[in-house]
Protein backbone atom coordinates (compact mmCIF):
# COMPACT_ATOMS: atom_id res chain seq x y z
CA UNK A 1 0.00 0.00 0.00
CA UNK A 2 1.48 3.34 -1.05
CA UNK A 3 1.26 5.92 1.73
CA UNK A 4 0.75 9.55 0.74
CA UNK A 5 1.31 12.44 3.13
CA UNK A 6 -1.81 14.52 3.60
CA UNK A 7 -1.83 18.28 4.12
CA UNK A 8 -2.20 17.77 7.89
CA UNK A 9 1.00 15.69 8.04
CA UNK A 10 -0.67 12.30 8.42
CA UNK A 11 0.02 9.38 6.10
CA UNK A 12 -3.68 8.48 6.21
CA UNK A 13 -7.00 10.27 6.12
CA UNK A 14 -7.84 11.73 9.54
CA UNK A 15 -11.40 10.43 9.26
CA UNK A 16 -10.09 6.90 9.85
CA UNK A 17 -9.54 7.74 13.53
CA UNK A 18 -13.24 8.27 14.05
CA UNK A 19 -14.04 5.26 11.90
CA UNK A 20 -12.19 2.99 14.32
CA UNK A 21 -14.49 4.18 17.09
CA UNK A 22 -17.59 3.90 14.97
CA UNK A 23 -16.78 0.29 14.13
CA UNK A 24 -15.42 -0.93 17.48
CA UNK A 25 -17.23 -3.87 19.05
CA UNK A 26 -17.11 -6.07 22.13
CA UNK A 27 -16.45 -9.77 22.44
CA UNK A 28 -15.05 -12.22 24.98
CA UNK A 29 -11.47 -13.36 25.48
CA UNK A 30 -11.11 -16.13 28.07
CA UNK A 31 -14.41 -15.00 29.56
CA UNK A 32 -13.38 -11.33 29.78
CA UNK A 33 -15.37 -8.71 27.89
CA UNK A 34 -12.93 -7.13 25.45
CA UNK A 35 -13.25 -4.01 23.31
CA UNK A 36 -11.96 -4.70 19.80
CA UNK A 37 -10.63 -1.79 17.72
CA UNK A 38 -10.94 -2.94 14.08
CA UNK A 39 -8.87 -2.01 11.05
CA UNK A 40 -10.97 1.00 10.04
CA UNK A 41 -11.17 0.57 6.28
CA UNK A 42 -11.04 -3.22 5.89
CA UNK A 43 -14.12 -5.39 6.37
CA UNK A 44 -12.20 -8.66 6.69
CA UNK A 45 -11.22 -9.94 10.16
CA UNK A 46 -7.79 -11.26 11.16
CA UNK A 47 -5.79 -9.31 8.60
CA UNK A 48 -2.83 -6.99 9.00
CA UNK A 49 -3.71 -3.32 8.60
CA UNK A 50 -2.48 -2.40 5.08
CA UNK A 51 -0.53 0.59 6.46
CA UNK A 52 1.26 -1.67 8.92
CA UNK A 53 1.87 -4.31 6.28
CA UNK A 54 3.93 -1.85 4.23
CA UNK A 55 6.12 -0.91 7.19
CA UNK A 56 6.36 -4.47 8.52
CA UNK A 57 7.87 -5.59 5.21
CA UNK A 58 10.53 -2.88 5.53
CA UNK A 59 11.22 -3.89 9.13
CA UNK A 60 11.59 -7.54 8.20
CA UNK A 61 14.22 -6.60 5.62
CA UNK A 62 16.04 -4.28 8.04
CA UNK A 63 16.18 -6.84 10.85
CA UNK A 64 17.31 -9.56 8.45
CA UNK A 65 20.21 -7.42 7.27
CA UNK A 66 21.14 -6.52 10.83
CA UNK A 67 21.04 -10.16 11.93
CA UNK A 68 23.61 -11.06 9.30
CA UNK A 69 26.00 -8.52 10.82
CA UNK A 70 25.46 -9.86 14.34
CA UNK A 71 23.70 -8.40 17.37
CA UNK A 72 24.66 -4.85 18.34
CA UNK A 73 23.22 -2.71 21.11
CA UNK A 74 23.61 0.35 18.92
CA UNK A 75 21.18 -1.17 16.43
CA UNK A 76 18.57 -1.59 19.16
CA UNK A 77 18.94 2.06 20.07
CA UNK A 78 19.13 3.45 16.55
CA UNK A 79 15.77 2.86 14.86
CA UNK A 80 15.39 4.91 11.67
CA UNK A 81 12.19 2.99 10.97
CA UNK A 82 10.43 4.70 13.88
CA UNK A 83 9.17 8.06 12.64
CA UNK A 84 6.49 10.16 14.33
CA UNK A 85 4.70 13.34 13.31
CA UNK A 86 3.50 16.28 15.39
CA UNK A 87 -0.30 16.22 15.04
CA UNK A 88 -1.06 18.93 17.60
CA UNK A 89 -2.85 22.10 16.53
CA UNK A 90 -2.24 24.20 19.65
CA UNK A 91 0.80 25.28 21.63
CA UNK A 92 1.65 22.50 24.08
CA UNK A 93 4.17 23.69 26.64
CA UNK A 94 7.29 21.58 27.21
CA UNK A 95 9.43 21.90 30.31
CA UNK A 96 12.59 19.85 30.87
CA UNK A 97 13.84 19.26 34.40
CA UNK A 98 16.34 17.20 36.33
CA UNK A 99 14.83 15.51 39.37
CA UNK A 100 16.50 13.61 42.23
CA UNK A 101 15.93 9.89 42.68
CA UNK A 102 16.42 8.50 46.20
CA UNK A 103 19.04 11.18 46.98
CA UNK A 104 21.33 9.07 44.80
CA UNK A 105 21.26 10.48 41.27
CA UNK A 106 19.35 12.73 38.88
CA UNK A 107 17.26 11.86 35.84
CA UNK A 108 15.80 14.02 33.10
CA UNK A 109 12.02 14.41 32.79
CA UNK A 110 9.84 16.21 30.26
CA UNK A 111 6.59 17.89 31.28
CA UNK A 112 3.99 18.47 28.55
CA UNK A 113 1.18 20.85 29.48
CA UNK A 114 -1.82 21.58 27.29
CA UNK A 115 -2.51 25.19 26.38
CA UNK A 116 -5.02 26.46 28.92
CA UNK A 117 -4.74 23.40 31.14
CA UNK A 118 -6.39 24.25 34.47
CA UNK A 119 -4.62 24.09 37.79
CA UNK A 120 -5.08 20.83 39.66
CA UNK A 121 -5.64 18.87 36.44
CA UNK A 122 -4.95 15.12 36.16
CA UNK A 123 -1.52 13.92 35.08
CA UNK A 124 -0.21 10.95 33.12
CA UNK A 125 3.27 9.65 33.86
CA UNK A 126 4.38 7.71 30.79
CA UNK A 127 7.05 4.97 30.93
CA UNK A 128 8.40 4.18 27.49
CA UNK A 129 9.12 0.82 25.91
CA UNK A 130 12.29 -0.43 24.27
CA UNK A 131 13.10 -3.73 25.95
CA UNK A 132 14.64 -1.92 28.97
CA UNK A 133 17.63 -1.14 26.72
CA UNK A 134 16.37 1.50 24.29
CA UNK A 135 13.84 4.30 23.82
CA UNK A 136 13.89 7.98 24.71
CA UNK A 137 11.96 11.23 24.51
CA UNK A 138 12.66 11.69 20.80
CA UNK A 139 10.50 8.67 19.96
CA UNK A 140 7.58 9.74 22.17
CA UNK A 141 7.52 13.55 22.30
CA UNK A 142 4.80 13.87 19.68
CA UNK A 143 2.61 11.27 21.40
CA UNK A 144 2.98 13.05 24.74
CA UNK A 145 2.13 16.42 23.21
CA UNK A 146 -0.97 15.01 21.55
CA UNK A 147 -2.23 13.28 24.70
CA UNK A 148 -1.74 16.51 26.65
CA UNK A 149 -3.60 18.52 24.00
CA UNK A 150 -6.49 16.06 23.65
CA UNK A 151 -6.95 15.73 27.41
CA UNK A 152 -6.35 19.36 28.30
CA UNK A 153 -4.04 18.09 31.01
CA UNK A 154 -0.40 17.19 31.70
CA UNK A 155 1.83 14.33 30.54
CA UNK A 156 5.20 13.63 32.14
CA UNK A 157 7.91 11.55 30.48
CA UNK A 158 10.92 10.39 32.54
CA UNK A 159 14.17 9.34 30.90
CA UNK A 160 14.76 6.38 33.18
CA UNK A 161 18.18 4.74 33.04
CA UNK A 162 18.59 1.86 30.61
CA UNK A 163 20.14 -1.58 30.69
CA UNK A 164 22.70 -2.99 30.25
CA UNK A 165 24.45 0.01 31.83
CA UNK A 166 21.76 0.13 34.51
CA UNK A 167 20.20 -3.29 35.16
CA UNK A 168 17.37 -4.27 37.51
CA UNK A 169 16.16 -2.60 39.69
CA UNK A 170 17.54 0.71 38.40
CA UNK A 171 14.80 1.43 35.84
CA UNK A 172 12.14 0.64 38.47
CA UNK A 173 13.81 2.96 40.97
CA UNK A 174 13.73 5.78 38.42
CA UNK A 175 10.12 5.14 37.41
CA UNK A 176 8.84 4.93 40.98
CA UNK A 177 11.03 7.86 41.98
CA UNK A 178 9.34 9.92 39.28
CA UNK A 179 5.88 8.95 40.55
CA UNK A 180 6.81 9.97 44.10
CA UNK A 181 8.38 13.23 42.90
CA UNK A 182 5.26 14.19 40.93
CA UNK A 183 3.05 13.37 43.92
CA UNK A 184 5.21 15.47 46.25
CA UNK A 185 5.44 18.42 43.83
CA UNK A 186 1.84 18.29 42.57
CA UNK A 187 0.99 21.83 43.69
CA UNK A 188 4.11 23.25 42.03
CA UNK A 189 3.29 21.35 38.83
CA UNK A 190 -0.36 22.39 38.91
CA UNK A 191 -1.61 18.80 38.88
CA UNK A 192 -3.99 16.87 41.10
CA UNK A 193 -2.14 14.53 43.51
CA UNK A 194 -5.34 12.47 43.56
CA UNK A 195 -5.38 12.22 39.76
CA UNK A 196 -2.20 10.35 38.86
CA UNK A 197 -2.33 7.80 36.05
CA UNK A 198 0.73 5.77 35.09
CA UNK A 199 0.90 4.32 31.59
CA UNK A 200 3.56 2.48 29.65
CA UNK A 201 4.18 0.36 26.60
CA UNK A 202 6.05 -2.94 26.43
CA UNK A 203 8.94 -2.76 28.94
CA UNK A 204 7.31 0.42 30.23
CA UNK A 205 4.25 -1.68 31.00
CA UNK A 206 6.41 -3.88 33.22
CA UNK A 207 7.71 -0.78 35.01
CA UNK A 208 4.16 0.51 35.41
CA UNK A 209 3.12 -2.65 37.25
CA UNK A 210 6.29 -2.50 39.35
CA UNK A 211 5.40 1.05 40.40
CA UNK A 212 2.01 -0.17 41.61
CA UNK A 213 3.74 -2.79 43.75
CA UNK A 214 6.04 -0.15 45.23
CA UNK A 215 2.92 1.91 45.93
CA UNK A 216 1.31 -1.06 47.70
CA UNK A 217 4.42 -1.46 49.87
CA UNK A 218 4.06 2.18 50.83
CA UNK A 219 0.35 1.74 51.57
CA UNK A 220 1.12 -1.18 53.88
CA UNK A 221 2.65 1.34 56.29
CA UNK A 222 -0.50 3.46 56.30
CA UNK A 223 0.15 5.84 53.40
CA UNK A 224 -2.50 6.83 50.87
CA UNK A 225 -2.54 5.30 47.41
CA UNK A 226 -0.72 7.45 44.83
CA UNK A 227 -1.47 5.65 41.56
CA UNK A 228 -5.18 5.74 40.76
CA UNK A 229 -5.08 4.00 37.38
CA UNK A 230 -2.60 2.19 35.15
CA UNK A 231 -2.66 1.60 31.42
CA UNK A 232 -0.51 -1.12 29.90
CA UNK A 233 0.04 -0.92 26.14
CA UNK A 234 1.13 -4.31 24.77
CA UNK A 235 2.67 -4.53 28.24
CA UNK A 236 5.53 -6.71 29.43
CA UNK A 237 3.43 -8.17 32.21
CA UNK A 238 4.54 -11.73 31.59
CA UNK A 239 8.00 -11.99 30.05
CA UNK A 240 8.56 -15.47 31.45
CA UNK A 241 9.25 -18.35 29.09
CA UNK A 242 5.80 -19.91 28.62
CA UNK A 243 7.42 -23.35 28.35
CA UNK A 244 8.19 -23.17 32.08
CA UNK A 245 4.62 -22.25 33.08
CA UNK A 246 1.61 -24.23 34.20
CA UNK A 247 -0.86 -21.33 33.86
CA UNK A 248 -1.21 -21.40 30.08
CA UNK A 249 0.35 -22.52 26.82
CA UNK A 250 1.31 -20.48 23.79
CA UNK A 251 1.01 -21.31 20.09
CA UNK A 252 0.46 -19.71 16.71
CA UNK A 253 -3.09 -21.04 16.86
CA UNK A 254 -3.78 -17.91 18.94
CA UNK A 255 -3.01 -15.73 15.90
CA UNK A 256 -5.40 -16.40 13.02
CA UNK A 257 -4.33 -14.44 9.96
CA UNK A 258 -4.75 -14.50 6.21
CA UNK A 259 -2.47 -17.16 4.74
CA UNK A 260 -0.47 -14.78 2.56
CA UNK A 261 0.34 -12.64 5.64
CA UNK A 262 1.41 -15.42 8.00
CA UNK A 263 5.17 -15.21 7.41
CA UNK A 264 5.08 -11.45 7.87
CA UNK A 265 3.15 -11.77 11.13
CA UNK A 266 5.46 -14.54 12.29
CA UNK A 267 8.53 -12.36 11.75
CA UNK A 268 7.09 -9.67 14.02
CA UNK A 269 5.97 -12.12 16.71
CA UNK A 270 9.34 -13.88 16.70
CA UNK A 271 11.15 -10.57 17.14
CA UNK A 272 9.48 -10.12 20.53
CA UNK A 273 9.54 -13.82 21.40
CA UNK A 274 13.33 -13.91 20.95
CA UNK A 275 13.66 -11.07 23.43
CA UNK A 276 12.03 -13.30 26.04
CA UNK A 277 13.38 -16.73 25.18
CA UNK A 278 16.64 -15.70 23.53
CA UNK A 279 20.36 -15.62 24.24
CA UNK A 280 22.40 -13.63 26.74
CA UNK A 281 21.80 -10.54 24.61
CA UNK A 282 18.01 -10.85 24.87
CA UNK A 283 16.25 -7.88 26.41
CA UNK A 284 15.29 -9.86 29.50
CA UNK A 285 18.83 -11.03 30.20
CA UNK A 286 20.35 -7.61 29.60
CA UNK A 287 17.86 -6.19 32.10
CA UNK A 288 18.21 -8.84 34.81
CA UNK A 289 21.93 -9.72 34.53
CA UNK A 290 21.53 -12.36 37.23
CA UNK A 291 20.43 -9.81 39.84
CA UNK A 292 17.02 -11.46 40.12
CA UNK A 293 14.92 -14.04 38.28
CA UNK A 294 11.95 -13.77 35.90
CA UNK A 295 9.72 -15.03 38.73
CA UNK A 296 10.21 -11.76 40.61
CA UNK A 297 6.82 -9.96 40.48
CA UNK A 298 8.63 -6.64 40.05
CA UNK A 299 9.89 -8.01 36.73
CA UNK A 300 6.79 -9.94 35.69
CA UNK A 301 3.63 -8.95 37.53
CA UNK A 302 1.99 -12.18 36.34
CA UNK A 303 4.18 -13.88 38.97
CA UNK A 304 2.62 -11.83 41.78
CA UNK A 305 0.46 -13.48 44.41
CA UNK A 306 -3.30 -13.13 44.46
CA UNK A 307 -2.94 -11.07 47.63
CA UNK A 308 -0.88 -8.51 45.72
CA UNK A 309 -2.88 -8.48 42.50
CA UNK A 310 -6.23 -8.01 44.22
CA UNK A 311 -4.99 -4.67 45.61
CA UNK A 312 -4.26 -3.18 42.19
CA UNK A 313 -5.96 0.09 41.21
CA UNK A 314 -8.05 0.42 38.07
CA UNK A 315 -6.33 -1.28 35.12
CA UNK A 316 -6.70 -0.89 31.36
CA UNK A 317 -4.86 -3.54 29.34
CA UNK A 318 -4.30 -2.73 25.67
CA UNK A 319 -2.95 -5.40 23.33
CA UNK A 320 -2.08 -5.80 19.66
CA UNK A 321 -3.64 -8.68 17.77
CA UNK A 322 -0.28 -9.83 16.37
CA UNK A 323 1.96 -9.48 19.42
CA UNK A 324 3.70 -12.31 21.23
CA UNK A 325 2.88 -10.73 24.61
CA UNK A 326 -0.88 -10.64 23.99
CA UNK A 327 -1.60 -14.19 25.18
CA UNK A 328 0.07 -13.71 28.55
CA UNK A 329 -1.63 -10.35 29.00
CA UNK A 330 -5.07 -11.80 28.26
CA UNK A 331 -4.55 -14.54 30.84
CA UNK A 332 -3.42 -12.02 33.47
CA UNK A 333 -6.46 -9.84 32.78
CA UNK A 334 -8.69 -12.86 33.34
CA UNK A 335 -6.95 -13.54 36.65
CA UNK A 336 -7.32 -9.90 37.72
CA UNK A 337 -11.00 -9.95 36.89
CA UNK A 338 -11.51 -13.12 38.93
CA UNK A 339 -9.78 -11.39 41.87
CA UNK A 340 -12.17 -8.44 41.72
CA UNK A 341 -9.80 -5.88 40.21
CA UNK A 342 -11.50 -3.16 38.15
CA UNK A 343 -9.87 -4.21 34.88
CA UNK A 344 -10.76 -3.64 31.24
CA UNK A 345 -9.34 -5.32 28.15
CA UNK A 346 -8.84 -3.73 24.74
CA UNK A 347 -7.34 -5.09 21.52
CA UNK A 348 -6.19 -3.28 18.39
CA UNK A 349 -6.92 -5.59 15.48
CA UNK A 350 -4.46 -5.93 12.62
CA UNK A 351 -1.61 -4.38 14.64
CA UNK A 352 1.74 -5.66 15.87
CA UNK A 353 3.96 -4.88 18.84
CA UNK A 354 5.19 -1.29 18.82
CA UNK A 355 2.52 0.41 16.71
CA UNK A 356 2.35 3.35 19.14
CA UNK A 357 5.85 4.32 17.98
CA UNK A 358 4.46 5.36 14.59
CA UNK A 359 2.21 8.36 15.26
CA UNK A 360 1.09 9.89 11.98
CA UNK A 361 1.92 6.73 10.04
CA UNK A 362 -0.44 4.32 11.78
CA UNK A 363 -3.97 5.56 12.40
CA UNK A 364 -4.17 3.32 15.48
CA UNK A 365 -1.37 5.28 17.17
CA UNK A 366 -3.41 8.47 16.91
CA UNK A 367 -6.56 6.74 18.12
CA UNK A 368 -4.59 5.36 21.07
CA UNK A 369 -3.54 8.91 22.00
CA UNK A 370 -7.24 9.76 22.16
CA UNK A 371 -7.86 6.68 24.32
CA UNK A 372 -5.12 7.74 26.75
CA UNK A 373 -6.57 11.24 26.84
CA UNK A 374 -10.03 9.83 27.58
CA UNK A 375 -8.63 7.73 30.43
CA UNK A 376 -6.82 10.75 31.86
CA UNK A 377 -9.91 12.95 31.69
CA UNK A 378 -11.97 10.25 33.42
CA UNK A 379 -9.83 10.38 36.59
Amino acid sequence: MQQVEHADGRLYDASLVGLIREREYTGEVYGVETLFKPVPDVDEEHVVDPRLETVMEKKRKMFSERAQAGWRLSNERYRPDKVTYDLTTTDVGVDERLIPIDDDHLIDIYIYRAEGAPQNCPVMIYLHGGGFTAGDMRLYANQMKLVAELSGAVAIFPEYRLAPECPFPGPIDDAWGTVRWVYKHAAELGVDPEGIMVAGDSAGGSLTAACVQRDLERMASGAERIIKKIVGIYPGWDLRDWRTLDEYTWSYDEYPVREDQFELVKSRIERIRSGVEGSETSSSNLYLQGKTTPDNPLVNVAAASDEVLEQFPEVLAISSEYDYLRVGTDHLVKRMQDLGVKVRNMRYCGCDHGFFDMLGTYVQAEELCQTLADELEAL
